[in-house]
């Protein structure tokens, strides 16, 4: 396997350093999203749709479970987690329809993270 990395030209990974970076693409995928997911209460009150106490509690339970999600990103169940957090943005859009889109966007991204991490820890360590 190394030779056909080495004939593609692609150079050893330093593992330690990708862990770290990983973590740092992770979290900040995560508190992105938390911003972007505080402005739903905004949007629900500015189009009418009710912003009752049951929606804002979901609300704040999802930016709470992507801000302390960070905290964890080192356990080797976060990224699974992290999957759940995008179910629950996604579903937001049943209440503020263009959640749907920006979940799908941020679970695009959260799932080419994830993809980029497979494929750098398939590389030679250095």
């Amino acid at each position: 396997m190394s030779d056909a990395v080495e004939q593609r030209g692609l150079p050893p990974v330093d593992k330690v350093r990708l862990e770290k970076s990983m973590r740092g693409i992770y979290s900040a995928l995560l508190i992105l999203e938390a911003i972007v997911v505080l402005m739903v209460p905004a949007t629900i009150r500015q189009f009418g749709v009710g912003l009752t106490g049951f929606r804002l509690g979901a609300i704040i339970a999802v930016v709470v479970g992507l801000v302390l999600l960070c905290g964890f990103i080192k356990k080797p169940w976060a990224y699974h987690a992290g999957w759940v957090l995008q179910a629950a943005v996604i579903l937001m859009g049943f209440w503020v329809w263009a959640m749907f889109p920006l979940g799908i966007v941020f679970a695009a991204m959260w799932w080419y993270a994830g993809r980029l991490h497979t494929q750098l820890k398939a590389r030679p360590d250095l």
